[in-house]
């Protein structure tokens, strides 16, 4: 999945194509494909490592990591 650009729903695709924020006025879909690089770029330098993708037949389980706590590798 972080390789290829696969649209499950190609209606959802198009609507969102044409949809613009109020906001910022840019498309709620800019270009295909940059959602994924989005998650795993911001996911790593959030929490130091990268999410993880897991295929289980036709279910896909993606794994998005917290930031470290500031508790963690403190001795109790």
């Amino acid at each position: 999945m972080p390789y290829r650009v696969f649209t499950r729903n190609q209606l959802l695709v198009n609507f969102l194509s044409r949809m613009t924020s109020r906001r910022t006025g840019r498309s709620c879909l800019e270009s295909r494909g940059e959602g994924v690089r989005g998650i795993l770029e911001a996911s790593e330098e959030h929490a130091g490592r990268r999410p993880e993708y897991e295929l289980f037949g036709e279910e896909l389980r993606l794994t998005i990591w917290a930031q470290p706590s500031a508790h963690e590798g403190r001795a109790s």
